[in-house]
């Protein structure tokens, strides 16, 4: 992925609007995209296992409230 790809799908998620759920989802979407690539190419040893720590949260369960 580079740039201009994470730049069109950050329009999309501002594309979405109105409907809040779809941005929502699009942007969790991206932000696990972003980890996985970093925690698989990133040639530094401490982003690479930040990365991956973070992506353990998408193993929580939780429900997610509509404001």
């Amino acid at each position: 992925m580079d740039v201009p790809q994470v730049r069109q799908r950050v329009q999309a998620i501002a594309d979405a609007a109105p409907d809040f759920e779809a941005q929502h989802s699009l942007e969790d979407d991206l932000f696990i995209d972003m980890l996985k690539i970093i925690a698989s190419t990133n040639s530094d040893d401490h982003s690479r296992a930040l990365a991956g720590a973070a992506l353990e949260a998408r193993k929580i369960k939780f429900e997610r409230v509509s404001a």
